[in-house]
């Protein structure tokens, strides 16, 4: 098993049924295992910042907890306004970054 997948199914059994996200680059094993699981159905956006903008607004009107992914580097900082949104106003959320793979630094 990989371990998104692992996520992506610890997700679905804590109620998790909606991600908002980005997909590119280092989030590519995230979302191929968002595709793969029944029951969480992803929202693509063309922006990360609208990504976590879409989870807050999703936690809020819905009480449960709102899920933002975005690839690393500028796509995580660009979820840094909407993480603060959340920090400050105690709305559920959670945001799943990538990481470049180690490979690549060589």
């Amino acid at each position: 098993m990989k371990v998104s997948d692992y996520i992506i199914n610890y997700l679905k059994e804590n109620g998790i049924d909606k991600a908002f996200g980005y997909a590119v680059g280092a989030v590519a094993h995230i979302y191929d295992s968002l595709d793969k699981i029944e029951g969480i159905e992803i929202v693509n956006t063309i922006h990360e910042q609208s990504a976590g903008f879409a989870a807050e607004a999703y936690a809020r009107v819905t009480k449960k907890t709102g899920v933002a992914v975005a690839t690393s580097g500028p796509g995580t900082t660009n979820l840094l306004t909407p993480i603060g949104s959340c920090f400050f106003d105690l709305v559920p959320s959670l945001f799943i970054t990538g990481q470049v793979s180690t490979k690549e630094y060589k």
